[in-house]
């Protein structure tokens, strides 16, 4: 059994990922598995994954049926003690990440670092020592974050979401089933943020309640599904996120970005009133 099972999920990721694959072959840490599940790319990313074939254990090429079951294929196939997700366009800060988190010995069951974007060496998420408040006001990011092969394999992704599946596993194992979760203080991952997108707002809320209605009998969901629901439509990190993301990177959008945050604001509140 390898320490650790990578598995990157990735679609016509030609322009990436090889970067994310170099990012992963060069750990100073080897005792790993490389596990890649590519969606049927039209565009390339086949022929750049078959160059790396000495370095994975497993992978395919085939039509699937979005993000989760692809990360759920590549579970299937895992065989390490703990699971990481680096899908395409995403990298490892560095190439000691696995050695470092290696060497500190942790035993919880999900070990999660610092997430960043890349190009900005500047965390995503600040660490929270509570973790209903963590998951109530943010998330956890699976690019960062070591989980257990035998809990992904007993709490699949619900493939019926597009967006927040992973959400609800981290409710499902960490405030639902109480598994142990660890912090780190080291940097993991360098993410894209190409995809995050203020058009998702909508449907990501919508998700959401959808997964709280399915846990609500559960009496520690229940007890704070209205504090979850009340916080998601006054507040979206991801909406917040893509803002910071425009304002400091493209500052003529600035006011562009001023006025998409005044109605997302005024929405929010109206909506919440009629709630």
């Amino acid at each position: 059994m390898p320490k650790f099972s990578i598995i990157t999920v990735c679609y016509n990721e030609a322009a990436h990922i090889r970067e994310t694959l170099d990012s992963i072959v060069n750990q100073t840490f080897k005792d790993f598995e490389l596990i890649v599940v590519d969606g049927g790319s039209t565009d390339g990313t086949k022929n750049i994954i078959v160059q790396y074939e000495k370095y994975i254990t497993w992978w395919c090429s085939e039509p699937d049926r979005g993000t989760y079951n692809g990360m759920n294929k590549g579970v299937s196939h895992a065989t390490g003690k703990y699971v990481i997700f680096m899908n395409g366009g995403d990298c490892f800060h560095s190439n000691n990440v696995l050695e470092n988190v290696y060497n500190l010995n942790c035993k919880a069951d999900v070990i999660e670092g610092i997430t960043v974007a890349k190009g900005t060496n500047k965390p995503l998420r600040v660490n929270d020592d509570d973790l209903i408040h963590k998951l109530l006001t943010d998330g956890i990011s699976h690019q960062s974050s070591f989980t257990r092969l035998e809990l992904l394999k007993e709490y699949p992704f619900d493939e019926n979401f597009k967006i927040v599946a992973d959400w609800k596993f981290w409710l499902q194992i960490l405030l639902c089933n109480h598994y142990s979760y660890q912090f780190l203080n080291i940097t993991v991952a360098d993410i894209d943020m190409t995809g995050v997108t203020y058009s998702q707002f909508q449907k990501n809320l919508q998700e959401r309640d959808e997964v709280l209605n399915q846990l609500q009998s559960n009496p520690v969901v229940s007890s704070i599904a209205g504090i979850l629901r009340d916080y998601n439509y006054l507040t979206h990190n991801t909406l917040v996120q893509y803002a910071v993301y425009l304002d400091k990177n493209s500052p003529i959008g600035y006011q562009l970005v001023r006025k998409i945050a005044k109605r997302v604001v005024k929405w929010s509140k109206k909506h919440h009133k009629k709630r």
